[in-house]
């Protein structure tokens, strides 16, 4: 089994940049939830959004320009979030009364939640997400018949026979993929290199730390690759990596000094991958990402979108609208779940608001919260005192930012590549601290990739971690989309002319701040014990299955723990 960077896959992404407090806000009604999203059929709860031909005349003009005139991919108005407020604080003190009564509720709608439907979707799992749309991050747009990721991008080549193969095949995802298998590309000082990691164009010295480089790259991804979620047998070795972070473990193995520029390549990677350097993440998170990208790349048309797509689509059956706010009768899209707790006769009572403000409640025999930690929590009512291991856990949890951006272009992008990494002048940011000065965009990908057909359009997409603690309010801030546009304005236009293509080809430029959920995975979490609090079912009748069960932002690992528990869900209500 393999598992590495898909990026996120979590429902309820849209808390990306972290709860800032349960009460620091004064609970009021639940009616001032409500949110108008103007998306209650499901047709329009698909993962994929289709947009008109022509965005520029409604564009807002950043530096010569066109924006989006906000964040893209969710639907919040200037700075309202979701669970920034005790949403579960009921006006009576207590949820309303259940209405009804169903087998399995599954609350967020990303990959997990989807996948885990989808595996149980004979016993007609009612699925939530708070947004009209589901995908959570593997959601995509449709432009001028060009499918691109708002968020997750690929997956890894899956060993044949594995679940992965399997579960990739049966939706079709091995009909419409393009494999990438090239080295990620490096910008260095304004030109584009394909020979950066031979050590090409550097001293002897560097050449032979680049060599001493993919030897470990090599190794690691061999014999020594650390599966995550942990395979059968002995991995006290993974445990070993676990408590040393990545930046340790290289230069042991290395066993020579890094190069300044290697240093940065690996920097470059870890904030793209993770939000956080070298120096934060542990030694088996990292090697589990960076070692599995020699195996090559799947990449679908619209990226991970396209799999959340097949997902939704394999749920829909006989799926009717619902009279209420909500868009269906089991894809629930546009209710947000405030509230999960245990009730009488080994039930779970579900509590949500729909999209009209109302609130309603649900008993489920088994529930599965595929929705992040910094959530469950909170949606979760007496955690804190029933399971206080758990919620320990879910505290330990830490959290980065991130921003997609997607660039609509009326002209080609000549240069046939996937991934382009930028270094510029090889002066890289290599703390927090220097990340938050410079706002760096870190690399560029060809968002049309996997594109079957030719077209004089195209798509760029750019990665763009925020690997500092305040990043979270300069997203949430109403004022922090200008200064967001207004930091990238310069830089996009230096990208544009390294792929030598024209300012005046761009139709739009899209930013959407909830791209990637990264659940940051600090050394010891494995080795620690925090993961298995993490996943462990709460009370026999609550499951977890996110990319957070693992810490590590990563679509394989939704799918792994989704195939796990959807398991043990269907045992346990065969009881």
């Amino acid at each position: 089994m393999l598992s590495r960077r898909g990026f996120l896959g979590s429902g309820m992404s849209a808390a990306v940049w972290g709860v800032l407090s349960r009460h620091g806000y004064a609970a009021d009604a639940l009616s001032s939830m409500c949110i108008d999203t103007g998306a209650n059929t499901l047709a329009e709860s698909r993962p994929f959004l289709n947009l008109p031909r022509n965005l520029r005349k409604g564009s807002t003009m950043v530096q010569g320009l066109p924006f989006a005139e906000w964040y893209t991919g969710d639907f919040f108005e200037n700075g309202f979030i979701p669970f920034h407020t005790c949403e579960n604080c009921f006006e009576k003190g207590q949820p309303p009364a259940p209405t009804e009564e169903i087998d399995l509720a599954v609350v967020g709608g990303g990959i997990s939640g989807l996948c885990t439907a989808y595996l149980l979707r004979d016993l007609e799992p009612v699925l939530f997400d708070l947004r009209p749309r589901f995908g959570g991050a593997a959601q995509g747009e449709v432009w001028a018949g060009t499918r691109y990721s708002l968020g997750s991008a690929y997956v890894i080549t899956p060993d044949p026979g594995t679940f992965l193969d399997d579960i990739y095949r049966e939706l079709g995802l091995d009909k419409v993929v393009r494999v990438d298998h090239d080295q990620m590309m490096i910008e260095l000082g304004g030109a584009v290199s394909e020979k950066f990691w031979s050590g090409a164009g550097g001293n002897p010295e560097d050449a032979k730390a680049f060599e001493a480089y993919a030897g470990v790259v090599q190794r690691m991804a061999g014999a020594e690759y650390p599966d995550i979620p942990l395979p059968d047998g002995n991995v006290d070795w993974i445990h070993e990596l676990d408590l040393k972070t990545l930046k340790r473990d290289i230069e042991e193995k290395m066993g020579v000094a890094v190069p300044p520029n290697l240093a940065a390549a690996i920097q470059a990677y870890c904030y793209s991958s993770f939000a956080a350097g070298w120096d934060e993440i542990s030694a088996a998170g990292g090697w589990n990402f960076l070692a599995a990208e020699e195996y090559g790349r799947w990449v679908c048309p619209g990226g991970n979108a396209w799999m959340a797509d097949r997902f939704y689509k394999g749920l829909l059956g006989n799926e009717k609208p619902m009279r209420s706010g909500c868009s269906g009768r089991r894809l629930r899209g546009s209710c947000m779940v405030v509230d999960v707790r245990l009730a009488a006769n080994d039930r779970v009572q579900v509590t949500y608001q729909d999209a009209d403000g109302g609130l309603r409640s649900l008993l489920a025999k088994r529930v599965v919260m595929a929705c992040p930690k910094m959530l469950c929590k909170y949606i979760m009512s007496d955690l804190e005192k029933r399971d206080v291991p758990k919620w320990d856990a879910m505290h330990k949890l830490q959290y980065k930012a991130y921003v997609m951006v997607n660039v609509l272009l009326n002209a080609p992008i000549e240069r046939d590549f996937y991934d382009i990494f930028l270094l510029g002048d090889g002066d890289f940011p290599m703390d927090p601290g220097e990340a938050e000065v410079r706002l760096k965009v870190i690399d560029a990908l060809n968002g049309h990739f996997a594109r079957r057909i030719d077209s004089q359009r195209s798509v760029l997409t750019l990665y763009w971690p925020l690997p500092f603690t305040t990043a979270r309010f300069l997203l949430i801030d109403s004022t922090g989309w200008r200064t967001m546009s207004e930091r990238l304005a310069p830089q996009l236009k230096s990208i544009l002319e390294l792929l030598k293509v024209p300012v005046s080809a761009v139709e739009q430029v899209r930013m959407t701040r909830w791209g990637h959920a990264l659940p940051l995975h600090t050394p010891n979490l494995i080795a620690g014990g925090t993961v298995d609090e993490l996943r462990r079912p709460y009370e026999g009748k609550v499951y977890f299955v996110n990319q957070d069960n693992w810490a590590l932002p990563a679509v394989e690992n939704c799918l792994l723990d989704a195939e796990i528990y959807a398991a043990q869900v269907r045992a346990d209500l065969k009881k």
